[in-house]
């Protein structure tokens, strides 16, 4: 994977130039930030499951994150950003459902451990 450059506006240290590992989604239309909060983002993953009282619920939605030049605690290797996003009281008939959507996020979650794991080792 070859690293490619972005040039950033920043308020405190102006327009910088930070390489842009091959997986970010970009950062078209970013308002101006602190050098300190450059983030390096996947594209968001969401996962729900169907009931039939609630008809779609989300679970999931998560991301692979590298935030290199954080100030009190950098991340020195891309990490998963989770939000688990499910509170409801469920009859009983819909619990196979979001069995399988809970199913639906192990799945996810294990692929984006096993993906960011990848890119500690290609990291430069």
């Amino acid at each position: 994977m070859s690293a490619r450059t972005v040039t950033l506006q920043t308020i405190d240290h102006g327009p910088i130039t930070v390489p842009e590992p091959g997986w970010c989604r970009g950062h078209e239309g970013e308002p101006p930030c602190y050098r300190s909060d450059i983030t390096h983002n996947t594209t968001m993953v969401r996962t729900a499951a169907t009931t039939d009282r609630h008809g779609r619920v989300q679970l999931l939605q998560a991301y692979i994150s590298h935030a290199p030049y954080l100030e009190q605690s950098a991340e020195p290797y891309p990490v998963v950003s989770v939000v688990l996003d499910c509170e409801r009281d469920f009859v009983a008939e819909d619990i196979p459902q979001l069995i399988e959507g809970l199913r639906s996020v192990e799945r996810i979650l294990a692929y984006m451990s096993l993906e960011a794991k990848r890119l500690r080792e290609v990291q430069p």
